[in-house]
């Protein structure tokens, strides 16, 4: 057992070398700051042997220790976005919102009052049968669809064409009797009530596909199309609705039916009169037109369905519409529109 008096001069032996330790991670960073300048000298700052160069440094030099000689090209480079990361950390954001009592598009939103809001901007919508009513009350009428009037990506959103055929948008389960149906529902004991809207049919006669629009405080990152048959199959477009080849080898794929401008300028009208730099906004694609889903702001089942350089993408965007809704806030910008309907 050591005493006292050794524990002492090991701890001030260990000590001086922890010293020695830093001033050599000093001298490697100012070394490795050197060697970065050089290359950036001869080849700039812009080029890709310089970006080359910066992406292997920081294989090796942890985050917490980047010093602020680093931090302009650190941010330069494409890795350090991601839309992933981004919605966490605006998921976080909204927690410390929501603890003062500011309350920004919220995660359960109430399905009605989007609906509301957007036809205030002269976007159709469903027609709605039955709002915040009991499960028990019901009204089961054919070519409807069933949702809870608070929840978000398709969670217990079924189609009701008929008591014989009623589809669970989530899984694509197919109840063949409303019994079947009702007991399935009361052993979820899902809480809060429900609505009931027609179903938007396309010129099939088949349910109308999904239209999901990755929208960034008026600029659209992506679109994913959804077709609902024994899965949902997907497709991935750009803003002009050509195919992101990025995402075609990911499963389950279909070459999709495209999309018109229309549903773009209805996303960005929508965008832009949210304070939020994100929001998803999910249109069925009708025989006669688009009509509004929902609005998702906080998507979660294609996280992992994202190619890294998809997420790459969006992240940009993501922060780039950060820094255009902080400016119209600071410039006083207005959201009567969602105010109206929505308290913070």
């Amino acid at each position: 057992m050591t005493d006292s008096t050794t524990q002492s001069k090991i701890y001030s032996n260990t000590l001086n070398q922890l010293k020695i330790s830093i001033r050599q991670l000093g001298n490697d960073q100012q070394s490795i700051q050197l060697m970065l300048n050089n290359i950036a000298l001869q080849y700039g700052k812009e080029s890709k042997e310089y970006r080359d160069a910066l992406e292997l440094a920081y294989t090796v030099i942890p985050f917490k220790e980047v010093r602020q000689a680093y931090i302009t090209p650190y941010m330069s480079l494409p890795s350090s976005y991601s839309h992933v990361a981004k919605q966490i950390e605006y998921m976080r954001f909204k927690q410390h919102l929501s603890a003062i009592d500011c309350n920004i598009s919220p995660w359960n939103n109430n399905k009605k009052i989007d609906q509301e809001f957007v036809q205030s901007l002269g976007i159709p919508t469903p027609q709605l049968i039955q709002s915040e009513c009991e499960f028990e009350s019901i009204e089961f009428t054919e070519s409807t669809v069933i949702k809870p009037s608070f929840d978000s990506s398709s969670r217990n959103v079924f189609y009701y064409f008929n008591s014989k055929n009623i589809v669970e948008v989530k899984t694509n389960y197919i109840f063949e009797s409303l019994k079947e149906f009702k007991v399935e529902i009361a052993r979820r004991k899902i809480q809060g009530t429900w609505q009931i809207e027609t179903l938007i049919l396309n010129n099939e006669g088949k349910a109308a596909h999904d239209i999901k629009v990755y929208a960034y405080y008026g600029e659209i990152g992506a679109v994913l199309e959804i077709k609902r048959e024994d899965k949902a199959y997907q497709c991935w477009y750009n803003e002009k609705g050509e195919i992101l080849e990025s995402e075609r080898l990911r499963q389950p794929w279909f070459e999709g039916t495209g999309f018109e401008s229309q549903v773009i300028e209805y996303a960005k009208k929508i965008s832009l009169n949210i304070p939020a730099p994100f929001m998803r906004i999910d249109f069925y694609k009708g025989a006669d037109g688009y009509y509004l889903g929902e609005l998702t702001p906080h998507p979660g089942r294609y996280f992992q369905e994202y190619s890294p350089e998809l997420d790459k993408q969006l992240g940009k965007i993501f922060s780039k519409a950060e820094a255009r809704l902080f400016r119209d806030l600071l410039n006083n910008k207005q959201f009567n529109k969602y105010f109206d309907f929505y308290k913070t």
